[in-house]
C-alpha cells in the first residue's frame, strides 16, 4: 500500500511542477523579475506571490507608456522586465503608431500581460525550466476577453506599411484575419525577433480555476481621443460618391434593354407589314375568298371590275406608280421627255474622248503611265517600316505619351523584367518539393553567373538594386537567401513561417517578399500547395540607348543559352517552364510578321491568278488560246501593284514611315477595287465588240459608259479614306492616306493605261494571236460572241429569282431582321487586342501569357504623380494620410478609399505615400532619426551610440499639429538624409530602397517639384480589365486634380497603349460616319438622285452594322487593326453598290425593269470581280499560323465579302426596284451602238435617221476622222 502511495505521488510530481501558478486571485502575480538574461532571450521568473508597489521612476514610466490605470496600485514587474518590454514594443512602434488606437491597445495588451497587479487572474504558467537564479517561465496561457481581442484587431487590421505596399498586420500579426490569429502569432516563441517565451491563448477560459479573461475597454480607431486617420482605419473614412460603373445595367428580364428594344421594334415592323399586305389586297380578291368559303364561287366577276387572270403575278401592285411599264415606249416618241442631268452628260463626253485617245495612242499612254509610276516610286528610296509600337498606336499629341515622357525623364523608365513560371506538368498537382527548390537554387546561380555574349555582362551589371548591390530577384528561394541556408528536412516549416511573416525572412535585397509575388495557384493561404513558382528578375531601364543595348544583350544570351534549352534538361522534366524577357514580345511579333508574309503572298498570288484566268471567255479548242485574257489580267494586276507602289512612294517622300498594316492590307483593298473595275470594263468592252463596233470605238464607248461609274466608286472611296487621315492614331491615319492615294492612282491608271492595254489585247485577239505568246498566230479561228455559261445562269437564273415580284418585300424584311439582330449586338462589341492573338500559335510566349493569367496574383504597378511643392504645409495636408491634420479628401485618403472598392477602382494594394513614411521617420517617438547633440553638420546617431549623446533630429515636431512640420530648406535638409538611408530592422521607414527614385527635388527653388505615389492594380486578366483599370485611374486622377488644385496624373507601363480605347469608339463613329456621309454626298451628286444616294448609303451602313455584329459573335475586338478593316469594309461595300446603282440610274423602263437590267449587266461583273476574287484569297488566309490573321483578316474579310455580296447583289437591286425613283433615262444612256444621245431635239427632227444623231452627237474629233 505504501508502495502505491509513493508511486502516485511520483506520478503527480511532474504535473505539480508543470502548473506552478496555484493562486489565481486579484493582487497576485504569476511571474516577476528575470531568471535568465542572455543576448538571445530574457526569461521571467515564476512568482505566484502578491504584487508589489513599483519605484517612483518605474511608475512614472508605466503611466507615460501604459496609461493612467498604472498611476496607483501594485504591479508584477521590475525595472529589468520593464526595460525589456520597452525594447520589444519599440520594434512595432514604427509600423503601428500612425494609428493611435492600435498603438494604445497594443501597449495596453502587453503592459497588462507583463505588469498588471492582477496578472494571475488571466495568466497561467504551463511550462518552466530550472536555472541558477530560479525557476524560469517557458510557456504560459494568456486569457483574453473576446470583446477586447476583437477591438484590438479591428483597430490594427487596416494600418498600412507604405514602403512595402502592404499592411502592418503582415508584420505584427503574420497577416492574421482575426484577433486570435493576431495574438497567437505575437505569442510565438521567437528569441530576438519576438516573444522570448511561448504564450498560448485559450479561447474559452477555465472559470473553475478562478481565471478571469483580460477585458479592458479597447480603443476605437474611428472615434474618441485616439481616432486614427482614414488611411489606417476603414471605419473613419468618408464614403466616396458612386461611379457610373456602380449603376446596374438596364435589363428586361434576361435581355439587355437595347436588345429588347430591337426585338420589339422588329416585331412591330412585321405586324405593320402584315397589316399593310392584307389591307393592300384588292377588295374583289377578298370577296372571291368569302364566296369561295360560302360555296358560291364561280369564274364570273362579282363586280364591274375586270377579272384578273389566275396566273397574274400582281406586278402592277408592287411597282412604283411613278414609273409604269408603259414608259418603255419608243424613244422617238415626241411626248417622251427623259430627265436630263448635265453632270452625267459632261462626264460621259469627257470619258468618251479620253477612251478614244487611249485607244488611238496606246503605247504612248502606257509609256507615260510607267514614267509617272517610276517617278512617284522614287520615294521608295526613303522607305522605312515603323516598328516602334508607340509610334504606331500613339498620337504624337497624346496626353498619355506626354505623361510617359515626364515620368521617364523625371524618375526613370519602368523596369525591365524577365519572368519564369515553373508549373507541374499535372496542372492540379503542387509544384513545391525539396528537389524542385534545390534545382531552382542551382538555376538561379547559373543565371547569376552567366555572362552576355557581346558585352560579357553578368546579372549584377544590368539588374535593379536600389538597396546596395543586391539585385532584386523575386523568388521563393529568397526566403532562404541562398542554398546554404536551405534545409531539405525543414523547408516546409521554414516556408510556412516565411509566407506568414515575410519580414522575418528578408531576401538579400532587404525588402519583404509577398507570397503572391512568388507563388501561384494556391487556395486562400494554402501556399505550401501552390501549383506554380514565379521567378522575376528586375533589370534597370534607361533612356540611354547603349544601356538598353547591354540589357538586351544579356536578355538574348539568357534566352539562347539557358531558358530555351531548359525543356530538354533531365532535371526539369517533371515540370513545365514558361518564360519571357523584355525583348521577347518584340522579337516574337517580328517573327509572326515574317511567318505571315508567305501566307499573305500566297493569298495575293491566288487572287491574281483567279482574276487573270476569269477575265476571258472559256472556249473549246483553239479559240481558248486566242480569247484568253490572261495577259490582260496580268496587266490589270500590275496596275494594282503600280498603284500601291506609287502611293507608298509618295507617302515615303513625306518622311513618314509605313506600317505593316499598309503592307498587308492596302494591296487587298486596291485589288478589291481594281479587279472589280477591270471586270466591268472588260465585260462592257466585249459587249460593244459583239455589236460590231471597231476596237477604238468600242473602247471609247466602254469608257464613256462605265467611266462615270468607276469615277463614282473611286471618288467615294478616296474621300472616305482621305477623311481617315484626320484621325490622330498614326497607324490609322497612315493607312487612310496611303489607301486614298492608292485608290485614286488606281482609278487614273485604269481609265488610261488599262484601256490602252485592253485595246492592244483586242487587236491581238482580232489578229488571231495566242494569248501570252503573241508571236504565235492561230489561223481561221471563229470568234464566239455567245454569252458564257456563267452569264446565262446569272441572267436567266439568279436575276429572276432575286427580283421575283412576290418575294421582294419579304426579302427586305429578312435583311431588316438580320440588320436589327446585329444592331442589338453592337453595344456588346469588346475592346482591346490580346497580345496572344498577335503571336504565332507556336510561340513560347503563348504558354507564358496563359500562366500569367492563371497563376500571377498581382496586378501591374500604377503611379499617381503629383506635381506640387510638398515642402509647404498646405500641399502636405493635400497629400498625407496618416496624420490627424491631413484632409479627408487628401491624395492618400482618396486612394485608400478607392482601394476598398477594387471592383470599380481596380486598385488592389495600399498606396506607398512617401510623405507619410518620411514624417513618421522624423517623429521623435519613433526614434529613427536621432542626431548627435551639438554637432554640425547634422550627423545621425548609430545603434551603439549612447542615448544621452543623441537627440531627435526635429524635436519640435508634433504629429498632431501640422504647423509643426518642417518646411522649405529645413524639410529638404532632413529629406536628403532620409532618402539616402537604407531600411533595416531597427528603422524600416528609411526611404532609400522604396523611394530612391520617387521624388524629384528642385534645390534651386527649395521645393519638391514632382513625386509619385505607388500602388498596384488588381490582377488584370482580360483586355476589358486593362481598359477599365486605365479609365478608373484617370477618373481618380481627374477628381484629385480638381479637389486639390494640384496636377495629378496616373502612370502605368501599359497606359500609353490603352489610351486609344478611351477614344476608339468615338473615333470609329467619327471615321465611319464621315465616310458613309461622304459616300452619300458623292453618290447623290454623281448620280443626280438623292433617293438613290440615300439607298446606297443605307445599304453600306447595313453591311457595316452586320459586320460589327458578327465581330461580337466571333469575339473579334474593336482596336486599331479591326478599325482599319471596318474602313476597308466601307470601301468594299461601295464597290458592291455603286456600279449597280449607276447602272440602274441610266437604264430604261420601270423600276423593276431597270433593276433587272443593272443586276444582269453589272452584277455578274461585281460577283466575279470582287466576290470570287476575294473568296479565293481569303480561303488561303484560313491556313495561317498567326492568330491575328485568322481573327482579324480571315474572319473579318470573310464577313465583309459575304455581307457585301448579299446586300449589293440582292438587297440593293430589290430596294431600287421598289423605291429607286426616276433615272436619267435615255439622255444618260447609250443605245446598242454605244453613243450618248445628247440633244433631245434631234430625236423629234428626224426619228428615223440614227446616222444623223450619231454624227451630230459624236465628239468633233470622231466626226473629223
Amino acid at each position: 500500500m505504501l508502495f502505491l502511495l509513493v508511486f502516485a505521488l511520483l506520478a503527480l510530481l511532474p504535473w505539480v511542477l508543470a502548473v506552478p501558478t496555484s493562486i489565481h486571485a486579484p493582487g497576485y502575480c504569476a511571474m516577476r523579475g528575470q531568471c535568465v538574461t542572455s543576448a538571445f532571450a530574457n526569461l521571467p521568473c515564476v512568482d505566484n506571490t502578491r504584487a508589489s508597489a513599483p519605484s517612483d521612476g518605474l511608475r512614472s514610466q508605466l503611466v507615460a507608456m501604459c496609461g493612467s490605470q498604472f498611476a496607483t496600485g501594485d504591479v508584477c514587474c521590475d525595472d529589468a522586465q520593464w526595460n525589456d518590454l520597452v525594447d520589444q514594443v519599440k520594434r512595432a512602434e514604427p509600423m503601428i503608431m500612425s494609428c493611435p488606437a492600435c498603438w494604445r491597445n497594443f501597449l495596453q495588451f502587453w503592459c497588462a500581460f507583463t505588469c498588471s497587479g492582477d496578472q494571475s487572474t488571466f495568466v497561467n504558467i504551463t511550462s518552466v525550466s530550472e536555472h541558477a537564479k530560479g525557476t524560469a517561465v517557458e510557456q504560459t496561457d494568456f486569457w483574453v476577453d473576446d470583446a477586447f481581442g476583437a477591438g484590438f484587431f479591428d483597430s490594427c487590421k487596416d494600418i498600412k506599411f507604405g514602403s512595402s505596399n502592404g499592411y502592418a498586420m503582415d508584420f505584427i500579426g503574420g497577416g492574421a484575419d482575426n484577433w486570435l490569429d493576431l495574438v497567437r502569432y505575437m505569442g510565438q516563441k521567437r528569441p530576438l525577433l519576438g516573444s522570448p517565451i511561448q504564450i498560448d491563448f485559450p479561447y474559452t477560459p477555465n472559470n473553475t480555476r478562478g481565471m478571469v479573461p483580460f477585458a479592458d475597454d479597447p480603443q476605437s480607431c474611428s472615434q474618441g481621443p485616439n481616432k486614427c486617420a482614414c488611411v489606417d482605419c476603414d471605419a473613419a473614412c468618408p464614403v466616396l460618391p458612386p461611379t457610373p460603373r456602380d449603376q446596374p445595367e438596364c435589363h428586361v428580364g434576361a435581355l439587355r434593354c437595347w436588345s429588347f428594344a430591337m426585338i420589339t421594334t422588329y416585331a412591330g415592323i412585321l405586324v405593320l407589314a402584315a397589316a399593310w399586305y392584307v389591307l393592300h389586297r384588292p377588295s374583289d380578291r377578298v370577296k372571291r375568298w368569302i364566296h369561295r368559303l360560302a360555296g358560291q364561287y364561280d369564274r364570273v366577276a362579282l363586280t364591274d371590275d375586270t377579272e384578273l387572270p389566275e396566273n397574274s403575278d400582281e406586278e402592277d401592285e408592287l411597282v412604283d406608280d411613278d414609273e409604269n411599264p408603259a414608259d418603255t415606249r419608243l424613244l422617238d416618241d415626241p411626248d417622251h421627255t427623259p430627265r436630263h442631268y448635265w453632270l452625267n452628260s459632261h462626264l460621259q463626253r469627257f470619258f468618251y474622248r479620253q477612251g478614244l485617245l487611249c485607244a488611238q495612242h496606246p503605247w504612248i499612254v502606257i509609256a507615260l503611265s510607267l514614267i509617272f509610276v517610276i517617278a512617284c516610286s522614287f520615294g521608295w528610296t526613303r522607305f522605312a517600316v515603323e516598328q516602334d509600337p508607340i509610334h504606331l498606336w500613339v498620337s504624337p499629341s497624346s496626353p498619355e505619351l506626354a505623361n510617359k515622357h515626364h515620368f521617364d525623364t523625371h524618375f526613370a523608365p519602368f523596369y525591365r523584367t524577365t519572368q519564369l513560371f515553373i508549373v507541374s506538368k499535372d496542372d492540379d498537382a503542387p509544384v513545391l518539393s525539396a528537389d524542385t527548390l534545390q534545382q531552382l537554387f542551382d538555376l538561379q546561380d547559373e543565371i547569376k553567373t552567366m555572362r552576355s555574349d557581346a558585352h560579357a555582362l553578368q546579372l549584377k551589371d544590368v539588374c535593379f538594386h536600389p538597396n546596395g548591390d543586391a539585385c532584386i530577384v523575386q523568388s521563393v528561394t529568397g526566403y532562404w537567401q541562398d542554398a546554404s541556408m536551405f534545409d531539405p528536412n525543414t523547408w516546409r516549416d521554414d516556408l510556412d513561417m516565411c509566407v506568414s511573416q515575410p519580414s522575418l525572412c528578408l531576401p538579400d535585397f532587404q525588402l519583404p517578399l509577398k507570397p503572391q509575388m512568388v507563388l501561384g495557384g494556391y487556395n486562400g493561404t494554402d501556399y505550401l500547395n501552390a501549383k506554380a513558382l514565379v521567378v522575376t528578375y528586375v533589370l534597370r531601364n534607361s533612356l540611354d540607348v547603349d544601356q538598353i543595348a547591354k540589357s538586351q544583350d544579356w536578355e538574348n544570351t539568357l534566352l539562347r543559352t539557358i531558358l530555351e534549352p531548359l525543356a530538354t534538361r533531365p532535371e526539369w522534366q517533371h515540370v513545365r517552364i514558361s518564360f519571357s524577357t523584355e525583348t521577347s514580345l518584340e522579337q516574337e511579333l517580328n517573327k509572326s510578321s515574317n511567318t505571315d508574309a508567305m501566307t499573305v503572298v500566297i493569298s495575293y498570288v491566288v487572287m491574281f491568278l483567279y482574276a487573270s484566268l476569269a477575265l476571258g471567255k472559256w472556249a473549246s479548242g483553239r479559240r481558248w488560246f486566242v480569247q484568253s485574257k490572261f495577259t490582260l489580267g496580268i496587266c490589270g494586276i500590275l496596275i494594282v501593284i503600280f498603284s500601291v507602289s506609287t502611293s507608298v512612294g509618295l507617302f515615303s517622300l513625306t518622311g513618314r514611315k509605313t506600317t505593316l498594316i499598309i503592307a498587308e492590307v492596302i494591296p487587298f483593298l486596291v485589288l478589291a477595287v481594281g479587279v472589280d473595275n477591270i471586270f466591268i470594263l472588260c465585260h462592257e468592252f466585249q459587249r460593244c465588240q459583239e455589236h460590231g463596233d471597231a476596237i477604238e470605238q468600242a473602247a471609247a464607248k466602254t469608257l464613256g459608259k462605265m467611266g462615270p461609274s468607276i469615277l463614282l466608286s473611286s471618288l467615294s472611296e478616296t474621300i472616305a479614306f482621305g477623311l481617315g487621315a484626320l484621325v490622330t492614331m498614326p497607324a490609322v491615319s497612315s493607312f487612310a492616306m496611303v489607301a486614298a492615294i492608292a485608290v485614286f492612282v488606281d482609278f487614273l491608271l485604269q481609265v488610261t493605261c488599262f484601256v490602252s492595254c485592253m485595246v492592244l489585247d483586242a487587236h491581238r485577239a482580232q489578229a488571231g494571236r495566242v494569248d501570252c505568246v503573241p508571236c504565235v498566230r492561230v489561223r481561221d479561228v471563229p470568234m464566239d460572241n455567245k454569252d458564257g455559261w456563267f452569264e446565262l445562269i446569272w441572267q436567266q437564273g439568279f436575276v429572276p429569282v432575286v427580283l421575283y415580284p412576290r418575294t421582294r418585300v419579304a426579302v427586305c424584311l429578312g435583311f431588316l431582321g438580320v440588320w436589327m439582330a446585329n444592331l442589338a449586338l453592337v453595344p456588346q462589341l469588346p475592346l482591346g487586342l490580346d497580345q496572344r492573338i498577335a503571336l504565332p500559335s507556336d510561340s513560347y510566349l503563348v504558354p507564358y501569357f496563359n500562366d500569367m493569367d492563371r497563376y500571377f496574383n498581382v496586378g501591374p504597378p500604377v503611379y499617381f504623380v503629383a506635381n506640387g511643392n510638398l515642402t509647404a504645409h498646405n500641399e502636405q495636408r493635400d497629400v498625407c494620410g496618416r496624420l490627424p491634420g491631413c484632409k479627408s479628401t487628401s491624395l492618400a485618403n482618396v486612394l485608400e478609399q478607392e482601394r476598398k472598392r477594387p471592383n470599380v477602382s481596380y486598385i488592389g494594394e495600399p498606396t506607398s505615400v512617401w510623405l507619410d513614411d518620411f514624417l513618421q521617420w522624423l517623429n521623435p517617438s519613433v526614434g529613427c532619426c536621432r542626431r548627435k547633440k551639438n554637432k554640425e553638420p547634422l550627423t545621425l546617431c548609430g545603434p551603439w551610440d549612447d542615448d544621452s549623446q543623441c537627440e531627435p533630429c526635429y524635436p519640435q515636431l508634433d504629429i498632431s499639429n501640422m504647423d509643426s512640420l518642417p518646411q522649405g530648406q529645413a524639410f529638404l535638409d532632413l529629406f536628403s538624409i532620409w532618402i539616402k538611408m537604407a531600411p533595416d530592422e531597427d528603422c524600416p521607414l528609411a526611404g532609400k530602397a522604396a523611394y530612391g527614385d520617387a521624388i524629384v527635388v528642385d534645390a534651386k527653388d527649395t521645393a519638391i517639384s514632382t513625386s509619385h505615389f505607388r500602388t498596384f492594380h488588381t490582377p488584370l486578366r482580360t483586355q476589358d480589365d486593362f481598359i477599365q483599370a486605365y479609365a478608373s485611374a484617370h477618373r481618380i486622377a481627374t477628381q484629385l486634380t480638381d479637389a486639390l488644385r494640384m496636377d495629378v496624373y496616373p502612370y502605368s507601363v501599359f497606359y500609353v497603349f490603352f489610351e486609344q480605347y478611351a477614344q476608339i469608339v468615338s473615333m470609329a463613329y467619327q471615321l465611319l460616319g464621315t465616310a458613309i456621309i461622304s459616300i452619300f454626298v458623292v453618290t447623290s451628286v454623281l448620280l443626280g438622285s438623292l433617293r438613290c444616294g440615300a439607298i446606297v448609303m443605307v445599304v453600306v451602313g447595313m453591311i457595316l452594322t452586320n459586320v460589327i455584329g458578327t465581330m461580337v459573335l466571333w469575339d473579334i475586338s474593336l482596336n486599331a487593326v479591326s478599325l482599319v478593316n471596318l474602313v476597308i469594309c466601307v470601301g468594299i461595300s461601295v464597290e458592291f453598290c455603286c456600279h449597280i446603282a449607276r447602272a440602274f440610274m441610266v437604264a430604261n423602263g420601270s423600276l423593276l425593269a431597270r433593276a433587272r437590267s443593272s443586276l444582269a449587266h453589272v452584277g455578274s461583273s461585281v460577283f466575279s470581280g470582287i466576290t470570287l476574287t476575294k473568296f479565293a484569297g481569303i480561303i488561303v488566309l484560313a491556313f495561317t499560323r498567326s492568330k491575328i490573321f485568322e481573327v482579324y483578316y480571315f474572319r473579318m474579310y470573310l464577313a465583309i465579302v459575304i455581307y457585301g455580296a448579299l446586300h449589293g447583289l440582292i438587297l440593293l437591286p430589290i430596294l431600287l426596284s421598289l423605291v429607286g425613283g426616276k433615272g436619267m433615262s435615255i439622255l444618260a444612256e447609250f443605245d446598242q451602238e454605244g453613243i450618248a444621245w445628247i440633244h433631245q431635239a434631234l430625236l423629234t427632227d428626224d426619228r428615223d435617221s440614227f446616222d444623223q444623231v450619231l454624227i451630230t452627237d459624236m465628239p468633233s474629233s470622231v466626226r473629223d476622222r
